[in-house]
């Protein structure tokens, strides 16, 4: 550099500086260029990379559990990968693992569930308010509003535990009862458990029932007040209700069997069941 300083030149011209200069500015710029055009290339490779890993993460999740939407008008069955059946109602719906190894279903909405048994997995069906824990039954689970506040969970065979969001309580409930969350409140109703169509069935077969019985749940469907008189006192029936059957069906079955009249007031939603 000293010697450079010290040395004497001979004096250039201000069109060579000019050209010197140009040609030291594309030189510059070309190797600008190169360099911008490697950092796109690598920037356009790492995007492209990470919208692969995206997408396969996405593929991945959505093929790693199924989600099942009733959209319509009729029941729909759904065999699970464990061959349990699920009956799922109009505007429902479940989701679950594919490979199925810890036997967990959350459901939206209304199902009926009838689970194979495995002593060595429970089965889980969640809701937004309930958790019920089966190894091995039928049942119906329930939510009885948009907000899934109020569920309903109807046990037809085995035993199952139902747990509450936020509680630390459990209850577990036998054939033949409901247990119903409403309000923050938890309650158990009965009901007879084969007089129920609920369970996906197209009919029932009523074998020797009480006959006050069978009004109750004829009361229940239809929403209709039974009135008889003594002479139906202690009576058993025995036949077989559709689920198609209209009310005036089953009370004309009713009274061949029995030899009796009806008389039905739409007005006040009541029945009258009297001596012929």
């Amino acid at each position: 550099m000293e010697r450079a300083w010290k040395g004497s030149y001979e004096n250039l011209s201000e069109d060579v500086i000019e050209d010197s200069w140009n040609d030291f500015s594309k030189t510059i710029s070309k190797k600008k260029n190169h360099k911008k055009s490697h950092l796109i290339k690598i920037y356009s490779a790492a995007a492209i990379f990470v919208a692969l890993l995206a997408g396969y993460a996405y593929l991945s999740l959505s093929e790693s559990s199924m989600h099942i939407v009733n959209n319509s008008i009729a029941n729909k069955e759904v065999n699970l990968p464990d061959g349990s059946l699920v009956i799922l109602q109009p505007g429902s719906e479940i989701e679950y693992a594919k490979e199925f190894e810890k036997r967990n279903v959350s459901l939206k909405g209304n199902a009926f569930f009838d689970v194979v048994r495995d002593t060595l997995k429970r089965f889980e069906v969640k809701t937004q308010a309930t958790t019920t824990t089966v190894l091995g039954t039928s049942f119906l689970i329930e939510e009885e509003d948009e907000n899934a506040s109020n569920t309903r969970v109807t046990l037809f065979s085995g035993r199952v535990l139902v747990s509450i969001k936020d509680k630390a309580e459990s209850f577990a409930i036998i054939p033949g009862e409901s247990l119903v969350y409403k309000n923050g409140r938890t309650s158990i109703e009965k009901f007879e458990t084969i007089l129920s169509f609920e369970a996906g069935n197209k009919f029932i077969d009523v074998n020797y029932l009480e006959i006050e019985k069978l009004f109750d749940f004829l009361s229940d469907r239809f929403g209709y007040e039974f009135h008889t008189d003594s002479i139906m006192e202690n009576k058993r029936v025995t036949l077989r209700i559709n689920k198609s059957d209209s009310l005036e069906q089953v009370l004309n079955i009713l009274s061949i069997i029995n030899k009796t009249n009806y008389e039905v007031n739409k007005e006040q939603k009541k029945v009258t069941i009297f001596k012929k």
